[in-house]
Protein backbone atom coordinates (compact mmCIF):
# COMPACT_ATOMS: atom_id res chain seq x y z
CA UNK A 1 0.00 0.00 0.00
CA UNK A 2 2.87 2.12 -0.84
CA UNK A 3 1.18 4.53 -3.35
CA UNK A 4 2.38 8.10 -3.35
CA UNK A 5 -1.40 9.27 -4.47
CA UNK A 6 -2.86 7.52 -1.11
CA UNK A 7 -0.25 8.79 1.32
CA UNK A 8 -0.58 12.43 -0.52
CA UNK A 9 -4.34 12.45 0.30
CA UNK A 10 -4.08 11.27 3.77
CA UNK A 11 -1.07 13.74 4.94
CA UNK A 12 -3.14 16.71 2.85
CA UNK A 13 -6.02 15.99 4.94
CA UNK A 14 -4.30 15.60 7.79
CA UNK A 15 -2.08 19.13 7.19
CA UNK A 16 -5.51 20.85 6.31
CA UNK A 17 -7.26 19.86 9.50
CA UNK A 18 -4.11 20.58 11.90
CA UNK A 19 -3.86 24.57 9.96
CA UNK A 20 -8.18 24.58 10.74
CA UNK A 21 -7.18 24.05 14.45
CA UNK A 22 -4.63 26.17 14.55
CA UNK A 23 -6.82 29.18 12.86
CA UNK A 24 -9.64 28.02 15.37
CA UNK A 25 -7.50 28.03 18.14
CA UNK A 26 -8.76 24.47 18.76
CA UNK A 27 -7.56 20.87 20.75
CA UNK A 28 -8.07 18.02 19.21
CA UNK A 29 -10.35 17.05 21.72
CA UNK A 30 -12.41 19.84 20.47
CA UNK A 31 -12.38 19.11 16.95
CA UNK A 32 -12.94 15.22 17.54
CA UNK A 33 -16.07 16.31 19.68
CA UNK A 34 -17.39 18.55 17.19
CA UNK A 35 -16.80 15.47 14.75
CA UNK A 36 -18.05 12.72 16.58
CA UNK A 37 -21.80 14.00 15.94
CA UNK A 38 -23.29 10.36 17.95
CA UNK A 39 -21.01 10.95 20.89
CA UNK A 40 -19.82 7.23 20.95
CA UNK A 41 -16.20 8.24 21.54
CA UNK A 42 -15.60 7.14 17.35
CA UNK A 43 -15.81 8.66 14.44
CA UNK A 44 -16.59 6.41 11.63
CA UNK A 45 -16.45 6.79 8.17
CA UNK A 46 -20.46 9.13 7.42
CA UNK A 47 -18.71 11.37 10.49
CA UNK A 48 -15.01 11.91 9.44
CA UNK A 49 -16.39 12.55 6.09
CA UNK A 50 -19.13 15.51 7.56
CA UNK A 51 -16.64 16.41 10.18
CA UNK A 52 -13.97 17.29 7.07
CA UNK A 53 -16.39 19.54 5.16
CA UNK A 54 -17.44 21.20 8.41
CA UNK A 55 -13.73 21.93 9.44
CA UNK A 56 -11.61 22.24 6.02
CA UNK A 57 -13.84 22.24 3.39
CA UNK A 58 -12.75 19.58 1.66
CA UNK A 59 -14.96 16.83 0.12
CA UNK A 60 -13.32 13.38 -0.11
CA UNK A 61 -14.09 10.53 -1.52
CA UNK A 62 -15.46 7.61 0.03
CA UNK A 63 -12.10 5.56 -0.62
CA UNK A 64 -10.24 8.57 0.65
CA UNK A 65 -12.03 8.48 3.86
CA UNK A 66 -11.27 5.28 4.35
CA UNK A 67 -7.75 5.66 3.50
CA UNK A 68 -7.66 8.79 6.49
CA UNK A 69 -9.66 5.70 8.69
CA UNK A 70 -7.06 3.22 7.81
CA UNK A 71 -3.97 5.56 7.97
CA UNK A 72 -5.41 6.80 11.67
CA UNK A 73 -6.78 3.49 12.88
CA UNK A 74 -4.33 2.06 15.37
CA UNK A 75 -6.36 -0.41 16.99
CA UNK A 76 -7.49 -1.67 13.84
CA UNK A 77 -11.82 -1.07 14.63
CA UNK A 78 -12.57 1.01 11.66
CA UNK A 79 -13.02 3.98 13.41
CA UNK A 80 -10.82 6.92 15.31
CA UNK A 81 -11.04 7.71 18.96
CA UNK A 82 -9.92 10.42 20.37
CA UNK A 83 -6.12 9.53 21.69
CA UNK A 84 -5.35 8.19 17.56
CA UNK A 85 -7.10 11.48 16.96
CA UNK A 86 -5.25 13.43 18.98
CA UNK A 87 -1.70 11.54 17.94
CA UNK A 88 -1.98 12.07 14.61
CA UNK A 89 -2.75 16.03 14.88
CA UNK A 90 -0.08 16.67 17.26
CA UNK A 91 2.38 14.84 16.23
CA UNK A 92 4.42 17.44 14.59
CA UNK A 93 4.22 20.75 16.07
Amino acid sequence: MDNEDESWSVNEAITNLKNAMKENNQKASEVFSSIDVNDDGEINGPELYRGLIEHIGDRLSPDQVSMIINALDTNKDKRIDLAELSAALEEEE
